[in-house]
């Protein structure tokens, strides 16, 4: 991590609007996001000050995954390796596909 990096991140920080995006890289259809999130009070009278995050999303979605800490992003990329997940996606898009063949009478 480089001081420079610290430096525009704080600048952003400083100038973006909350909710805004900027855009870091895309990958197919996957994008990912620095957002700036709001400052928000908890119910037990915390706060949480104004921050950057990660945001990962399809690029067709306003919604996504927003990661904050080095750890969250770590448990995501164990989590999305694990074989177990690609045995069921690929599942899901047997059942996805299945169902949007459509069969005409002759």
């Amino acid at each position: 991590m480089s001081e420079e990096l610290v430096n525009k991140l704080k600048k952003m920080l400083s100038e973006m609007k909350h909710w805004g995006k900027k855009p870091v890289l895309k990958s197919g259809r996957i994008v990912v996001e620095i957002v700036k999130l709001p400052e928000r009070r908890s119910k037990t009278g915390g706060v949480k000050p104004e921050h950057l995050a990660l945001m990962i999303r399809r690029e067709d979605a306003f919604r996504g995954l927003i990661i904050v800490s080095p750890e969250e992003l770590e448990d995501l990329r164990r989590g999305i390796s694990s074989s177990k997940l690609d045995e069921i996606v690929k599942a899901l898009w047997k059942i996805y596909r299945d169902k949007t063949v459509l069969e005409f009478e002759i």
